[in-house]
């Protein structure tokens, strides 16, 4: 069991714990000495570490993806923290995955438990033995659970995609109330579902990473794929019915250029794709904040977030944020034309 997480780490701290290897990376000095360089992951966040004069037993002990017992003493380097290793080793006791991999703050059980509460609302009997198919077969429910949203970008916990999808149909089951035209059993379902495919793109024993099916189908087909079978072994099920729902599954990352197939062609494909947008990009600018924080970045706006493009602002000062001149300070630090929302 680790004593330490990564987020307790000071300069100047000796450390003795096991650490999961996200990334490494086996190397030459200019004098030609091997060192080893990781990225040393817990679920609190991630170091980098470096073995100088590394001996050939530990660059066959060390790789990607699994746990290592480091040794060494944190310092700062370029403004960053780092471990330099003494010695890295095989972990000599029990190795519990909960205190590497990032887990919901939010009750799992719990939010199974509205997810099931919503889709009960599901009146056609055909998306009702689907829906079955999927959320009381025990071993999918279990994968369902646990599964990260994704690698990295939002959601990257255990019990991610559980949270994402719940938020998804709640904004989608309240989206319908404003347009009397939509089919809620068709959009429930495919709320419920336009995700299910990421219980095979994803791998997450000790790390999240993408399975072979991951790197060659994706979890947008999958999941269509993974429908269209559950509903074929429904004796009678409506082709039009399944195919709509694949539709959705299919069209819920908007545009080609996302990974989508298809474009959303139907009133239940459009409100899929933008509650799963808004939940995804909501969770990005919530992770934004985080970091800004994180890092006692009190200015207006983050740094350009990667993915979104854009600098993200964090809201209007209160009585526990910076002080007016801060504030005033950084909103007119630029040209006097300058807009900072531009």
């Amino acid at each position: 069991m680790k004593s330490r997480y990564i987020s307790d780490l000071r300069e100047g701290d000796t450390v003795v714990d096991v650490f999961l290897i996200a990334t490494r990376q086996c190397a030459n000095t200019r004098t030609g000495d091997p060192y080893l360089r990781f990225t040393l992951a817990d679920k609190t966040g991630n170091i980098t570490a470096i073995k100088w004069n590394a001996s050939q037993s530990e660059i066959d002990l060390a790789s990607a993806a699994d746990y290592v017992e480091a040794r060494g003493r944190v310092s700062d380097y370029q403004g960053q923290l780092q471990i330099k290793l003494d010695a890295i080793n095989k972990p000599s006791g029990k190795v519990e995955p909960g205190d590497f991999l990032a887990v919901t703050t939010r009750d799992i059980d719990q939010m199974f438990a509205e997810l099931q509460d919503l889709l009960s609302n599901v009146t056609n009997p055909q998306l009702k033995l689907l829906l079955k198919a999927f959320f009381e077969d025990k071993r999918t429910c279990d994968m369902f659970k646990e599964a990260p949203a994704a690698v990295r970008v939002h959601h990257a916990y255990i019990g991610g995609l559980l949270e994402h999808t719940l938020n998804v149909v709640k904004s989608s089951d309240a989206l319908a109330q404003l347009y009397p035209e939509v089919d809620r059993d068709i959009l429930l379902t495919a709320a419920a579902l336009h995700d299910i495919g990421k219980i095979q793109e994803y791998e997450w024993s000790t790390a999240f990473r993408f399975t072979e099916a991951g790197h060659f189908i994706g979890h947008v087909v999958g999941g269509a794929m993974m429908v269209k079978a559950a509903a074929d072994r429904i004796e009678g099920f409506d082709s039009l019915l399944s195919l709509a729902v694949q539709h959705a599954i299919l069209s819920h990352h908007g545009h080609k250029e996302f990974g989508s197939p298809k474009q959303p062609k139907s009133i239940e494909a459009m409100i899929v794709h933008v509650a799963d947008e808004l939940d995804a990009d909501i969770a990005m600018y919530r992770n934004a904040l985080e970091d800004s924080a994180a890092e006692n970045d009190w200015s207006l706006f983050t740094k350009k977030h990667f993915f979104l493009d854009r600098p993200l602002f964090k809201g209007i000062p209160n009585n526990n944020g910076p002080a007016k001149a801060d504030f005033e300070s950084d909103l007119f630090a630029a040209e006097t034309d300058s807009d900072p929302f531009a």
